[in-house]
């Protein structure tokens, strides 16, 4: 029997599709929206050292605005702080970034190519092209 070699993706991530992060929670809320939980898949690295992180310091949940999978959606990072492992590395922790939300963002690369591409294709100024799309510019 043939097995395949890499992790499994489960349907909720796959459907999601935000790489580099896995859904581990998806709820509708009261409102209709629904909730979507995710985590980096990979344990990050040290931002100034490169030595990749193996123990966890804390947990936080931020809010990052994506685009509509659907209809409305509510995504929350479940976002960690890692300890440095490296002794000779001045940084004692971080907490995780990717490509998809790097450092300090509060919205997604895809969101903003999603309405850098809107705007490109309207042929209209940022603040023709909807209040959504003006308030996503904003939040990121």
């Amino acid at each position: 029997m043939n097995e395949p070699t890499g992790a499994a993706v489960d349907a909720a991530t796959s459907i999601f599709n935000l790489p580099d992060y896995r859904v581990i929670s998806a709820t509708v809320l009261a409102d209709g929206r629904r909730q979507i939980i995710v985590e980096t898949d990979q344990p990050p690295g040290c931002p100034s050292c490169g030595v990749v992180a193996t123990r966890r310091k804390e947990r936080r949940f931020q809010r990052i605005r994506d685009i509509p999978v659907a209809g409305a959606v509510e995504v929350l990072w479940s976002k960690y702080r890692w300890h440095c492992e490296e002794r000779a590395c001045p940084r004692l922790s971080f907490f995780e970034s990717t490509a998809q939300v790097p450092r300090r963002a509060r919205s997604t690369s895809r969101l903003r190519d999603h309405v850098v591409d809107a705007v490109i294709t309207s042929g209209r100024p940022v603040s023709e092209t909807g209040p959504s799309q003006m308030s996503m510019v904003r939040a990121g």
